[in-house]
């Protein structure tokens, strides 16, 4: 009896090529939307948590000086900045009684450009606390950039600058 032993050449044939480029693009086009989903969660993450900072110097200086803006007014920044500058001020040493042990409460070089786009996240003061607003709602706040929102020198605080509270 004899057996024949034919020998394919070991190739990739079209349709198996074709096949495996179709199924790597419907993965793609399922994967990307996903990645990009995560991305924009990932940065609404990251910026709540710049709120939660804001919010924890806020309750620190509030325990400090006693009193903090409550005052809220959704068209317009001044309370935001208000608020912002009186966390990031540094209590001179030259006046003993004005000392406030902490300050600043926050990070100085900390200057965010006021904002009402909804293409941005913003952060917007409620009256008690600091509060996120993400892309697509309205209102104004200040602009929230990450890292971009930080300037190399610390803000400059006018001459008698006092903050709210003290």
């Amino acid at each position: 009896m004899k057996t024949s032993t034919s020998q394919h050449p070991s190739a990739v044939s079209l349709v198996e090529m074709l096949v495996t480029i179709g199924i790597l693009g419907v993965l793609t086009a399922i994967a990307i939307p996903v990645i990009s989903g995560v991305f924009n969660n990932s940065e609404e993450v990251v910026a709540g948590d710049h709120v939660e900072d804001l919010n924890r110097a806020v309750a620190n200086f509030s325990h400090n000086c006693w009193k903090i803006p409550t005052a809220a007014d959704n068209s317009v920044t001044t309370d935001e900045l208000a608020v912002l500058r009186s966390i990031q001020w540094t209590f001179p040493a030259s006046d003993v009684s004005a000392i406030k042990l902490g300050s600043p409460y926050f990070d100085p070089r900390y200057d965010p450009a006021p904002s009402s786009s909804s293409s941005e996240m913003r952060i917007r003061w409620n009256g008690r606390s600091f509060e996120l607003l993400k892309k697509g709602t309205t209102g104004s706040g200040l602009s929230y950039r990450g890292k971009a929102d930080y300037k190399s020198s610390p803000y400059s605080f006018a001459a008698g600058y006092r903050p709210a509270g003290p």
